[in-house]
């Protein structure tokens, strides 16, 4: 077949039902709804449960965040789980949000902090101990 020609004796298709289509079957299209997600969360959760948090995945229509510590877990399950799932459905025009999963993983540290952030970071007096010299 010529360069323009239509493919497979069917007639030539809109650029943009190739594109749809292409979008749909390739997965490129879920790649990208989950990078609004990631870029999305900071804003959605707020700046106090994003320094807790970070998002590891959307599939299947479900968030994946990890979590920092058990208190804070237990919070967002429990308590900000429907507040965080309407934020972002309203935030993701589009997109469909059925759930989140928390669990407990590393949050990444914050810029100039080396260390991961902790929800209630031990203070010096609770980690020392006295040893009889």
């Amino acid at each position: 077949m010529g360069i323009g020609g239509a493919r497979r004796g069917g007639e030539p298709k809109p650029v943009g039902d190739v594109l749809a289509r292409y979008m749909r079957t390739s997965g490129l299209g879920e790649k990208l709804r989950s990078r609004e997600i990631y870029d999305s969360w900071p804003e959605v959760a707020g700046a106090e449960v994003d320094k807790h948090t970070r998002v590891v995945g959307f599939s299947g229509c479900v968030l994946h965040v990890e979590v920092d510590s058990p208190p804070w877990l237990h919070m967002l399950s429990t308590f900000k789980k429907p507040e965080l799932l309407t934020g972002l459905r309203q935030a993701l025009n589009g997109v469909r949000v059925r759930d989140i999963k928390f669990r407990i993983g590393v949050v990444a540290p914050t810029e100039g902090n080396p260390w991961p952030r902790q929800a209630n970071p031990p203070t010096t007096r609770a980690t020392s101990r006295s040893y009889p010299a």
